[in-house]
């Protein structure tokens, strides 16, 4: 789900070395690019967590997570903090590295407030160890931040969730559901009344790979010529990247005890129960709602694509659920503007998007620093009622114009009824 390992995927051909950077560690020190400069490249899973020393290990690699790059503070993408109410507190950082630990994620750091109306809580708690299950289930080895115990409380996390859900979707699931999920008897036989399971001890957890690292930067040293692996170009931790799509065939709404879940294919989905990783609902023209949005709107018959992690085969925690058709009054106008394509050399300005509800309104575009807007023409899909546009702008000065504002007005009177800014610089290309 993340997109900014571009230039990862293309690895193995080119690689664009990034400049030095002023790069200040947790303690303190800075540290300068390392001449001649020395790439690196991460994607795999997490071995080592190192909580004092900020560091992340995989492939071998140990990746130093720096305070800040340029100026400004670091953040590990993919991960997120919430306060005990359920508020984003943004990114984890060097100075809340703890956050990473399981054994704060299965304690500590849950948020068992409610995420809405029929929503169900935050975060019940973590079902996968960011580390292989092998390893999370072993002795305690010097200072690594892994035990038996604390996988255990991982594991148990699971099964209550799997088994919560289950009895609500049962209607829409093979008999043999909780068996498939790990649930067995003494012999490995699937049970066959999930109100009498059999023993806790002949459950079998899916075996799973650690949390995945995907980071990009080059060597720096510090003045007495330590190396550290700073990932300027990136950092991005994610448990998996697992995708199912299709339409909905059950849908439950979540209670003080169970978030809200809902069954594709033959998967049941909800959202991220682990406090450490970040969640995101996207609805009607891709604006981003709450959980109590898709408690409120989601509909047996939906189409939906979930972005999130398995465990074992069957059940799957979204970390991206794509929801095209969820929206409620409250959520007021909504407009997006996405894939630019920006190019200094010819002025071409291109974008996408989509608005709605569309009945009534026109669309224009007021691009940084004019006082002109233009008139953008757009389309409205019968099925859903969904206005899509695809506009092109040529002539444009891109060394200036950075920025444009989205603007919806009433047909009939042409007040402005919406305007939403949106930033493309990452997206100009010389």
């Amino acid at each position: 789900m993340n997109t900014l390992f571009t230039f990862i995927a293309a690895s193995t051909t080119f690689i664009t070395v990034t400049a030095s950077a002023q790069v200040i560690l947790f303690n303190g020190t800075t540290v300068t690019q390392k001449l001649p400069v020395e790439i690196f490249l991460t994607e795999g899973p997490i071995w080592d967590i190192d909580i004092p020393g900020r560091t992340l290990t995989a492939v071998g690699q140990v990746i130093q997570i720096p305070a800040s790059i340029n100026g400004v503070p670091f953040t590990l993408e993919g991960t997120e903090k919430l306060s005990p109410n359920g508020a984003t507190l943004g990114s984890i950082t060097v100075a809340d590295f703890d956050r990473l630990s399981d054994i704060n994620a299965i304690g500590r750091d849950l948020v068992n407030a409610s995420a809405g109306p029929d929503a169900g809580p935050y975060r019940l708690g973590p079902v996968r160890s960011l580390f292989s299950t092998s390893e999370a289930r072993s002795n305690v080895v010097g200072a690594l931040d892994r035990s038996p115990a604390t996988q255990r409380v991982i594991e148990d996390n699971y099964f209550r969730i799997l088994i919560n859900l289950f009895n609500v979707h049962q209607s829409v699931l093979s008999a043999e559901f909780l068996g498939r999920c790990g649930v067995r008897t003494a012999q490995g036989q699937y049970p066959t009344n999930p109100f009498q399971l059999p023993p806790r001890t002949y459950w079998k957890y899916p075996h799973s790979t650690g949390g995945t690292l995907k980071s990009a930067g080059t060597i720096y040293v510090d003045s007495a010529g330590n190396e550290y692996r700073i990932p300027h170009d990136g950092c991005v931790i994610e448990l998996a990247e697992n995708v199912t799509a299709g339409k909905v065939r059950s849908v439950q709404k979540g209670s003080d005890l169970t978030p809200i879940s809902f069954v594709v294919n033959e998967t049941i989905v909800t959202l991220n129960q682990d406090p450490r990783i970040e969640t995101k609902i996207l609805g009607i023209a891709g604006a981003e709602v709450d959980p109590s949005v898709l408690a409120a709107s989601l509909q047996v018959g939906d189409e939906v694509v979930v972005v999130g992690y398995l465990v074992g085969e069957h059940m799957m925690f979204g970390i991206e659920i794509d929801a095209p058709t969820l929206y409620v009054e409250s959520m007021g106008i909504i407009v997006s503007a996405d894939r630019f394509t920006a190019r200094v050399d010819t002025g071409l300005l291109r974008w996408r998007g989509q608005f709605y509800p569309p009945a009534g309104k026109t669309l224009w575009v007021q691009l940084a620093g004019s006082k002109k807007p233009l008139a953008v023409p757009f389309v409205v899909d019968p099925a859903n009622g969904i206005g899509t546009y695809d506009m092109r702008l040529d002539g444009i000065d891109l060394e200036v114009v950075t920025a444009l504002d989205m603007v919806v007005r009433d047909a009939a009177t042409g007040a402005e009824l919406h305007r939403q800014h949106f930033d493309f610089t990452d997206s100009i290309a010389p």
